[in-house]
């Protein structure tokens, strides 16, 4: 009989869900938009440091000499006629970002601080305008300097799973934020409309005479919350995948490759989802509970919407292993485990327990809240 109260609130949860068809939508869609303009964001950002767009301006006939002798040597630098005004127009208009311009007695370089500049580009803008001095010398002085600097070579010692790491720890924290604050952010809505709109909207006083005990109608309510904050936390994570698979296509394939050899990276991923959807209702249930208006609640849901944040944040700011044991700061580690395919259980299943933990806390203060406003 019980059991029948609680499925019966559940489902009258999820129609008041589906009469706001907009707020469903916007529940699953919001977590995709956003992980996916991330993704492609800090993508962006960390290919800058590896290619750039640069240009060589000169006002003579030098061009043809400079192409053909250094070209090679700095593949991403085009060299053409023009003065300073070009380079300008150029670097604002986002189609370089840096510019050399060669003038009679000096060469300038042209950046916007203001803009994200590969250091790369800055230190090779260096190296081209010393070779271009000696150049503009004369072929014959600038091949006869060449003679005095000894041969270099760049030899990249890092396997493609260390660049993966790399790549992992820059993006990781960032993207699980995003989707944790996404989650958080529906438990908030969810938190509103269904546990403090009740007592706003003044029909509190009708749950109190229903034959289910409060608890029941309270667990029912945090279920169908459970059930549809885990689903916006799928979509972020399909996004997440998406968005890799799109942009990061090297990085993608090396997953595939390590963490591929068998399913047990969805069960890791669907076990840290549903750490984060309870601890999530546990903390905006309880915050729903203590108000009796949604502004106030408001109020506080933002100081939980923080926790949630430093919380996904923690392995940034410590290199210990006990983040593994907390639910959201597990995350990067999880998914570095994933990608080297040395999945370990047991810190998941205690972040697992911590939460479960969290929500029965949270389930027995806020029935001891809605007893005494039932009194």
């Amino acid at each position: 009989m019980h059991n029948r109260h609680v499925l019966h609130v559940m489902a009258s949860e999820w129609k008041k869900t589906r009469k706001t068809p907009v707020q469903l939508v916007m529940m699953l869609l919001v977590p995709v938009l956003s992980v996916l303009f991330l993704s492609w964001g800090m993508d962006y950002i960390l290919g800058i440091s590896s290619h750039y767009k640069a240009a060589v301006f000169f006002a003579d006939d030098k061009v043809e000499l400079a192409e053909e002798v250094l070209a090679d040597e700095y593949p991403y630098f085009s060299f053409r006629n023009g003065d300073k005004e070009d380079a300008k127009d150029l670097i604002y208009e986002g189609k370089i970002d840096t510019a050399l311009i060669v003038g009679e007695e000096e060469i300038r370089l042209i950046y916007d601080s203001s803009l994200l500049t590969s250091s790369a580009a800055l230190k090779d803008s260096s190296d081209i305008a010393a070779d271009l001095s000696m150049l503009l010398e004369g072929k014959e002085y600038y091949d006869g300097m060449q003679l005095f600097y000894p041969q270099e070579e760049l030899i990249d010692l890092s396997t493609p799973m260390d660049k993966l790491q790399k790549h992992i720890d820059q993006l990781a924290g960032v993207v699980g934020m995003i989707i944790f604050l996404m989650m958080a952010s529906n438990a908030m809505t969810i938190s509103a409309r269904s546990i403090t709109g009740e007592k706003e909207r003044q029909t509190f006083d009708t749950l109190v005479l229903c034959p289910a005990p409060l608890r029941k109608i309270l667990l029912g309510k945090m279920l169908m919350m459970m059930a549809e904050i885990f689903l916006s936390g799928v979509m972020g994570v399909l996004a997440a995948i998406a968005g890799m698979a799109i942009w990061s296509r090297k990085n993608f394939a090396t997953i595939c490759e390590q963490a591929g050899q068998d399913g047990l990276w969805i069960l890791v991923l669907l076990l840290l989802l549903l750490a984060v959807t309870m601890a999530v209702t546990a903390i905006f249930t309880f915050i729903g509970s203590a108000f009796s208006q949604t502004k106030k609640a408001s109020l506080f849901s933002s100081a939980g919407m923080v926790v949630v944040s430093v919380a996904a944040m923690l392995p940034t700011f410590l290199t210990t292993d006990l983040v593994k044991y907390i639910p959201m700061a597990n995350w990067t580690p999880s998914i570095l485990d994933i990608c080297r395919h040395d999945i370990h259980f047991v810190p998941l299943l205690v972040a697992l327990l911590i939460s479960a933990a969290l929500l029965c806390i949270s389930m027995i203060l806020s029935t001891g809240l809605w007893e005494r406003t039932s009194e």
